[in-house]
């Protein structure tokens, strides 16, 4: 939670520790900062707020305005199908192949995320083959020495 909320493991469990933080309540902003973390895993703002000894009236703008703050996400399920450990790792050495040796790790994520969809693009589409229990290229067969998901050879296709 320290690492999300930007501060330090001791002064987080510095708040935790009852015997080190005496108030009834958290600091307003801290709340705050804890609220907007806790609203992305489905707590309720206004629940969080109370820690600050905010009444209902009182937490409601402030749930409000950590709300409409948190970027609008839409979750759905999808079927994916991965490419092979092989092509995953050939892709990523091409990822990193684009960041510069001064690139602080914050740099590299945000390069590696950018280009990720380009580097699945790269690999390829593939198609589930349902008789296989595997997958293979879009349009084409499996490789001679391709595997199923329980390190099967697949059925041959003559």
């Amino acid at each position: 939670m320290a690492e999300e909320l930007g501060i330090g493991h001791s002064r987080y469990a510095y708040f935790e520790d009852p015997k080190r933080f005496k108030k009834r309540e958290l600091p307003l902003d801290l709340t705050r900062q804890i609220a907007a973390v806790l609203s992305r895993r489905g707590v309720e703002p206004a629940d969080v707020m109370a820690l600050a000894g905010l009444s209902d009236a009182e937490a409601e703008p402030e749930a409000r305005a950590v709300e409409a703050a948190r970027p609008a996400v839409t979750y759905f399920t999808v079927q994916a199908v991965m490419p092979s450990e092989a092509a995953l790792a050939a892709m990523f050495e091409t990822l990193l192949a684009l960041i510069p040796a001064e690139a602080s790790r914050a740099e590299a994520a945000r390069i590696l995320a950018q280009q990720l969809p380009v580097g699945f693009g790269a690999i390829g589409p593939a198609v589930i083959d349902a008789e296989m229990g595997a997958t293979r290229p879009l349009g084409g067969h499996p490789p001679a020495d391709a595997k199923d998901d329980r390190g099967q050879q697949p059925p041959s296709r003559n």
